[in-house]
């Protein structure tokens, strides 16, 4: 068998530390344990995990009881096309229809739409501003209205064929005693004027009369207004924005000129 030769022999060397000691191998590396999944249904039984879990399910029902409760419904109701004083006889032209969403306890409280063809000719009980909805309480009952009493007024005295239906005047009336004394005085104020007629076919301008109607607040206003229409002279004064500014008495003695 063929052998290397010397010099090619190759001798395995002894590996040696520094120290001239034989090194010595390092323990085999223990395998470390594969890491477990948290053990999460046992956390879950921990208080504080089930205090979070319990106001989590609170809170998800307080939100569906609140998205419960908002719920709104519509309806098409009747609103003022015009402001309303008590006492109006409604007319098609005073109602329109506008869609509403609301509670429901809300929307029965309005007169709805399909109600209109029934309202007609019924009377407000109470004013309605235009816009605002008609509720069931402000119509009056069928055959009544407010109290009110009606004013029989030269034409020229009653701002000159002027005056219109929702107008609100002052009552002034003119009184001449026996000795030819004349005093004139507020007897009403701020009344609401419900109708106003027309003068009789052929009348004179200047000495025609209408009947004018008003709502009264109070009904004792109606002996005064009554004693007026008898022995007196009636004047309407349309009240402005100031209706608490105060009107004097006036009076004019036997020979003096007003």
């Amino acid at each position: 068998m063929n052998q290397l030769p010397p010099q090619l022999r190759f001798t395995r060397r002894r590996a040696t530390s520094t120290d001239g000691r034989a090194p010595q191998l390092a323990p085999p590396r223990q395998a470390r344990p594969a890491r477990s999944l948290p053990g999460w249904p046992r956390k879950l039984t921990q208080p504080l995990p089930l205090i979070g879990i319990a106001l989590l399910i609170v809170a998800a029902a307080g939100y569906l009881a609140v998205a419960a409760s908002s719920r709104t419904h519509a309806s098409t109701i009747l609103v003022a096309a015009r402001s309303l004083p008590a006492g109006t006889r409604l007319t098609g032209a005073d109602l329109r229809p506008v869609r509403l969403s609301g509670d429901r306890p809300l929307l029965a409280e309005l007169l709805p739409a399909s109600a209109k063809p029934s309202l007609l000719g019924r009377r407000l009980a109470v004013p309605v501003v235009a816009g605002l909805p008609l509720a069931q309480a402000s119509i009056a009952a069928a055959g009544g209205g407010p109290a009110a009493f009606t004013l029989t007024v030269p034409a020229l005295h009653a701002l000159g064929g002027t005056l219109t239906l929702g107008d609100r005047v002052t009552v002034l009336a003119t009184f001449t005693s026996a000795n030819g004394q004349a005093t004139a005085r507020v007897l009403a104020r701020d009344l609401v004027v419900l109708s106003v007629g027309q003068p009789a076919a052929g009348e004179d301008a200047a000495s025609a009369t209408v009947p004018v109607t008003v709502a009264l607040p109070n009904p004792s206003l109606a002996s005064e207004l009554a004693l007026a229409n008898s022995v007196g002279k009636i004047d309407l004064l349309r009240d402005g924005a100031n209706t608490t500014a105060a009107i004097p008495n006036a009076s004019v003695g036997t020979g003096v000129s007003p």
